[in-house]
């Protein structure tokens, strides 16, 4: 008897504690995956990947800007006047079309938002994320296992018990993740010279200038997944009709596509692919920026793809005034006149200034 009362004795209180833990963890509940702040003095985490399920969960906005760090410089504020509506930018810096789905599907599924703004980057990978803190499970349909997994974690448990590594921000949605105004990035700006100037110090002009010096290689692999990755991870997100998207192609430079001008017509399929699925859907524009001269100007870009965010504003006035949309009509002329503007491109002026060490 006394043997069995010690077992229920320890296993009650061990339940307890367990009980009396989550219950902590649901009332501190910094990223805001159960409820709204209760605490935490209204900020939010800097990892996008965890924050984004509590901020369209829980966020007072009705419009979303999401993309990777191609609209991070993207202000939400300014969207707003521009499209009046109340924007958020959530953009994931490095995301996959994956990790996108997932949080947009969340957000679509909990309750309508008025506008969609969404990147169509050039990598059509089938890799889910390159990150490990983003956990898909978080946004599933049964979320409560990603949730216990993110507060499962030694960092996420130090910043409810401790305070400590919370990595928190002031809640301001307009570019919670801009990188313009960061002094590694923005002093690239300006020109070339920039990127020579700092070579030495900068792992992402050495690896810019790699690319550039690198043998010619096969550069559709990322293409080749392109109908699977839009049929499963972008079109399910464009079929709420009362929402407007507008899918911007972001403007590499010049540089990067020069590199890759002998497979240019492969790697544009995935933009007529997605015109074709999307030709009998008036809530969904794309937006084609490659017929702008600023992609040939190097001042413009801190590395081969990174644009000044200038161009972000740019791309609110095109999505505001109606301009610069592609559409099944005009994307042939637009491919070829891009094409030939790539192969006219002066590629080896730049190669040739890339010091040897």
């Amino acid at each position: 008897m006394l043997y069995k009362f010690a077992v229920k004795t320890y296993l009650i209180s061990m339940l307890s504690l367990i009980f009396a833990l989550l219950m902590v963890i649901y009332v501190s509940d910094p990223y805001m995956l159960f409820h709204k702040h209760w605490f935490h003095h209204n900020k939010i985490n800097y990892n996008m990947r965890i924050q984004d399920y509590g901020l369209v969960k829980y966020g007072k906005f009705d419009g979303i800007i999401l993309g990777t760090s191609m609209l991070e410089n993207t202000s939400a504020a300014e969207a707003g006047s521009k499209l009046n509506v109340n924007f958020a930018n959530l953009s994931i810096s490095g995301s996959s079309y994956f990790e996108r789905f997932k949080v947009l599907n969340t957000a679509l599924k909990s309750r309508p938002f008025k506008h969609v703004i969404f990147s169509l980057d050039y990598t059509f990978s089938l890799y889910h994320t390159t990150n490990e803190t983003f956990d898909p499970a978080l946004y599933s349909g049964n979320s409560i296992i990603g949730k216990i997994n993110i507060y499962s974690t030694d960092k996420a448990l130090r910043c409810i018990f401790l305070n400590k590594k919370c990595d928190f921000t002031n809640y301001n949605l307009d570019r919670p993740k801009a990188w313009y105004n960061n002094n590694f990035h923005a002093r690239r700006f300006g020109g070339f010279e920039n990127w020579l100037k700092y070579a030495k110090e900068d792992h992402q002009i050495k690896d810019a200038f790699e690319q550039l010096r690198a043998m010619d290689t096969d550069y559709t692999a990322n293409a080749k997944f392109y109908k699977q990755i839009i049929d499963e991870e972008v079109l399910p997100l464009l079929k709420y009709p009362n929402t407007t998207f507008s899918v911007i192609i972001p403007p590499y430079s010049a540089l990067y596509w020069a590199k890759r001008k002998n497979f240019l017509p492969a790697l544009l399929k995935p933009y007529q692919y997605l015109l074709e699925k999307t030709a009998q859907m008036p809530n969904v524009k794309i937006y084609w920026f490659y017929d702008e001269d600023y992609i040939f100007d190097i001042t413009q870009y801190k590395d081969l793809t990174h644009y000044h965010y200038a161009i972000n504003s740019l791309q609110l006035d095109a999505i505001k005034n109606g301009t610069h949309i592609l559409t099944l009509d005009n994307c042939k002329e637009k491919f070829e006149n891009f094409i030939q503007k790539i192969n006219d491109f002066d590629l080896q002026f730049y190669i040739d200034q890339i010091p040897n060490d």
